[in-house]
């Protein structure tokens, strides 16, 4: 009886090695992919904030249309009624010597 107990606990000490190796085994596999997870988790919180941000400038556009339509004496300005002014680079010597300024 002792030599079969012996050699059960001689078995055993292999047997549970081998778990330990597939139960770490499997740790690792199960954390990689909540770091994965993880991952995808604040990729996706970055992309609704930017979408959350848009919706509010969005939300913000319609809001001074509507009231810029509402408001009498305002109206869309298009590009053809625009007035452009160029400024040349060293033209501040030229106004200060004329003795322009405020």
């Amino acid at each position: 009886m002792k030599r079969f107990v012996a050699l059960c606990m001689l078995l055993s000490i292999p047997l549970v090695l081998i778990l330990a190796v597939a139960q770490s085994g499997r740790y690792q596999a199960v954390a990689a992919e909540i770091r994965a997870l993880e991952a995808d988790q604040a990729r996706w919180i970055e992309e609704n904030r930017k979408l959350l941000a848009n919706i509010a400038v969005a939300g913000a556009r319609r809001q001074v249309d509507r009231a810029m339509a509402e408001a009498e004496g305002y109206r869309r300005v298009g590009p053809d009624s625009t007035l452009h002014i160029l400024v040349q680079p060293g033209g501040e010597r030229l106004d200060a010597g004329q003795g322009g300024g405020l």
